[in-house]
């Protein structure tokens, strides 16, 4: 009977990354970082608005009743601030002055806020694999605001233009167009296009803020399960939620607070996938950190013994180097004293023991789920012992400048590595 093929994604693997995930969740404290951000997006709303509302009626010459029509189909915008005066106000400046360019500025500068907050927190979850300097996060914070407003402005003036064509009578003489402004064109489709732009804008931002270049469609994939999962868990939460019960007690400021709490989970699930993402793209080391942190065998509690039995069977790094993976059988040589072996190895299956020449040297045993080999890997040395097989053992080996990357990322790993190595100085 053959032996199944050992596949990279199985339902361990999986639920190890969903637990890393969880973990350096809570360890990167992201909860703050999203009320942070949710806070920080209150105040940039209205400024970024300001700032398309500018382009569209300043440069685009853009009709102020057809932006009104636009603005309308957007009902939450309108429970906020009146649109209506933001469109007058901007009318009537006559000429682009010196205080027109101080106030974009300023505005721009109200907005930066928000971006600032979102690379905060993609900071700190990806502050190992990126480290990036404080100036270029702010040209990097300007430099987002000006694209979202320049594709916001693009998109709703295209859609103001065919509005007006599709509004002629030329047209209206062919039936066959008529998908055109009764389905395209029509209010449904400004109620469904922000949700793209959401999906869009995640993207890039998972692409771009991350700093350690995942793939574009790891990128898809994870802004898909984030607005998603945001837009289930918010039906579920307004249909239990009673929203006339917060007007009712706390008068305007009941859409605000509801607002407020929509805004709130939907960054808690965008910084939930962002660490998703990060341990995705680096579950190799992630895994083999865990795995090097492993409790012993000797530890009876109950933390230890249920971290031991979820972490003990690596799936992803059997699947993934099956060439590194071996069987011996029992007393068979692993590798012997002086051997020029740099590598580090885990126990898989079976239990191995240390064997010196003299007969005075005490034996060392490793079980399942233990290292062995790690300080002639870390000082690059010739083996001081004779590493045997005590029963049929099955074992992975890692090289010694994966090992060593894994030591640099990982301070717990690090601190393991230095008691171990520690009497050969």
């Amino acid at each position: 009977m053959k032996n199944k093929k050992p596949r990279k994604l199985t339902f361990v693997t999986f639920s190890q990354s969903i637990f890393l995930t969880t973990k350096y969740f809570l360890q990167n404290r992201l909860l703050s970082f999203a009320g942070s951000c949710a806070f920080s997006f209150l105040f940039s709303v209205i400024p970024l608005f300001m700032m398309i509302v500018m382009v569209l009626v300043r440069f685009l010459h853009a009709s102020p009743k057809t932006i009104s029509a636009i603005v309308s189909a957007m009902p939450e915008l309108e429970r906020y601030f009146n649109s209506e005066s933001v469109i007058q106000s901007v009318q009537s400046i006559r000429t682009f002055s010196s205080f027109e360019i101080v106030a974009s500025v300023f505005i721009l500068w109200m907005a930066r806020r928000f971006f600032a907050s979102i690379f905060d927190s993609m900071q700190n979850i990806f502050h190992i694999q990126a480290q990036r300097k404080a100036f270029f996060n702010q040209i990097l914070s300007f430099v987002t605001e000006l694209v979202i407003v320049i594709i916001a402005s693009a998109i709703l003036f295209a859609y103001i233009s065919l509005q007006t064509i599709s509004s002629m009578e030329f047209f209206r003489q062919f039936p066959q167009l008529s998908f055109i402004y009764q389905g395209l064109l029509s209010g449904e489709l400004m109620e469904i296009l922000p949700n793209f732009l959401i999906l869009a804008a995640v993207i890039v931002l998972y692409k771009s803020a991350s700093g350690t270049k995942p793939s574009f469609w790891l990128c898809a994939l994870n802004s898909l399960l984030c607005t998603s999962s945001f837009f289930v868990f918010r039906l579920i939460m307004h249909y239990f939620l009673n929203v006339s019960q917060y007007n009712l007690v706390y008068g305007v400021l009941g859409h605000v607070i509801i607002l407020f709490m929509d805004i709130f989970f939907f960054f808690v699930f965008f910084l939930v996938f962002a660490q998703f993402l990060y341990v995705i793209q680096f579950f190799d080391e992630l895994l083999l950190g865990e795995l090097y942190l492993l409790p012993s065998i000797e530890e009876k509690s109950l933390g230890s013994s249920f971290k031991r039995a979820f972490f003990v069977r690596p799936d992803f790094l059997i699947a993934k180097n099956k060439s590194n993976v071996f069987s011996y059988k029992p007393g068979e040589i692993i590798y012997s004293k002086n051997d020029e072996d740099f590598s580090a190895y885990y126990i898989i299956r079976g239990s191995v023991k240390f064997q010196g020449e003299q007969a005075s040297e005490k034996e060392k045993l490793f079980h399942r789920g233990e290292f062995f080999g790690e300080t002639a890997c870390i000082l690059n040395k010739k083996r001081e012992y004779t590493a045997i097989a005590l029963v049929s053992t099955r074992i992975i080996k890692i090289e010694s400048e994966r090992f060593r990357f894994m030591v640099h990322q990982n301070p717990e790993a690090a601190k393991k590595v230095l008691k171990q190595i520690s009497p050969f100085f």
